[in-house]
């Protein structure tokens, strides 16, 4: 039996491997990733990249904020008086000032009333950035009045905490970084569950094409369903797995490399800069460089490999009986939600309840169960999990995948010579029984 489930293993790996789709995917695809996130951390850096100045006329009536709402590369303030509508279209309409801003007389508690006049809407951006002036201007002039010196309010200000973490094992005390922990798992558990989605949909999509060319009939007379079915989900597993290879050693070169050129072409906004500078967020980047090197990447891999393994084949065997107990691709829609939700369920409660408590009960038990594991505990990993919780997450894991193995395989048997009708859920339940 071993012998035939290689000979289908080979066939489908070397299929797949000698198109050339996969060679252009497999090469392309790193590049559009680096430079897709290459792109988002530029413009999000450069964000009035291509704007235009905006002229804003400020019509200061309170007399407070006159001269003392900074300019700044796409936004220039001047200051006078606007009496009348017709003067503020004129201004907007021959002069050529981008907005109006009128700021009524106020008695300096708090400013309320103040209104921006212009041709479209002005954007978020615009909005807080002058919020944010007029807030400043009236706090400070608040300061003043009660005699308080700005200079001891912004040292105050500026104030920086930082705990460092560090957890206790078998080595003794160990660095950790809650940010460095999450980054790490989020990561781990993205890549597994889209390889789950991305081959088990292959393995479901191969079974059906198969199946309709009835190519699979004259497979079948020299080799059993579950041999076909085994060396099926194998095969494109393999596919998988060489093309993640490639994919992250071209991408650890290209992102370097990329990174280095973008963060040496960005114009850093001049906060963000001072920001870096401060002896707060030294620490907390030495931090978080010493806690990386604290982690134990060798159980993070071995991991790692166990569930993006398990995970597939778990996943990878009830898409190879969706398809083979379906005719064609639209019909899998009903048999597809019961799958695929779990999974789904597990990555979005991963970005939240897991991350911000990986030890609590419902992340414990979301790691055990087969369904959500292999993007849950690949979260936990990095936190620091027992041993022993480790091992029932393993355990359960492989029975888990054993038992969809063989629930799979005994539909596969059946659903892979039926064609012509659409079967429903009961149906599927009594092919579990059906004798050889």
């Amino acid at each position: 039996m071993l012998k035939k489930i290689l000979l289908v293993v080979k066939r489908e790996y070397l299929s797949r491997v000698r198109k050339r789709s996969f060679f252009i995917m497999t090469m392309l695809a790193p590049l559009l990733i680096v430079l897709f996130y290459g792109l988002i951390f530029y413009f999000a850096f450069n964000r009035d990249l291509g704007d235009t100045k905006k002229r804003i006329y400020v019509s200061d009536q309170s007399g407070l904020f006159i001269g003392k709402i900074k300019s700044k590369p796409n936004l220039e303030f001047f200051y006078g008086l606007v009496n009348s509508e017709a003067e503020e279209l004129r201004l907007i309409g021959s002069e050529g000032f981008y907005a109006v801003l009128t700021i009524p007389k106020s008695n300096y508690d708090s400013i309320h009333g103040a209104t921006m006049v212009s041709n479209d809407q002005p954007s978020i951006t615009t909005i807080n950035y002058i919020e944010k002036e007029m807030e400043q201007v009236l706090k400070d002039f608040k300061l003043k009045q009660y005699g308080i010196d700005q200079t001891v309010i912004k040292s105050i200000n500026t104030t920086n905490i930082s705990i460092k973490t560090a957890k206790i094992t078998s080595k003794g005390l160990q660095s950790s970084s809650a940010g460095a922990s999450t980054a790490i798992g989020y990561i781990c558990a993205i890549l597994i569950y889209l390889f789950i989605f991305l081959y088990g949909v292959q393995v479901m999509r191969g079974v059906i094409e198969e199946k309709t060319n009835r190519i699979v009939e004259i497979i079948i007379s020299s080799l059993k369903p579950f041999e076909l079915m085994m060396g099926k989900i194998v095969g494109i597993a393999l596919v998988g797995l060489t093309q993640f290879v490639i994919w992250i050693l071209i991408i650890f070169a290209l992102g370097s490399a990329v990174s280095g050129f973008l963060l040496s072409s960005m114009n850093l906004p001049t906060e963000a800069g001072q920001a870096m500078q401060t002896t707060g967020a030294e620490n907390d980047f030495s931090n978080i460089l010493q806690a990386l090197s604290g982690f134990n990447y060798g159980m993070i891999v071995t991991m790692f490999i166990f569930y993006f393994i398990s995970g597939y084949l778990f996943y990878g065997s009830l898409f190879a009986a969706i398809g083979s107990a379906v005719d064609n691709e639209t019909d899998t829609q009903q048999f597809m939600m019961p799958i695929t939700l779990p999974l789904v369920f597990a990555f979005v409660l991963a970005q939240s309840v897991v991350t911000s408590n990986p030890n609590g009960a419902l992340s414990f038990w979301l790691s055990i169960i087969p369904l959500t594991s292999p993007v849950v505990m690949m979260v936990r990993i990095p936190f620091g999990v027992p041993l022993w919780e480790v091992m029932i997450s393993m355990a359960a894991m492989t029975l888990g995948f054993v038992f969809t193995v063989w629930i799979a395989g005994r539909i596969y048997r059946v659903g892979i010579l039926m064609y012509g009708k659409k079967p429903s859920y009961k149906e599927l339940g009594k092919w579990l029984f059906y004798k050889e």
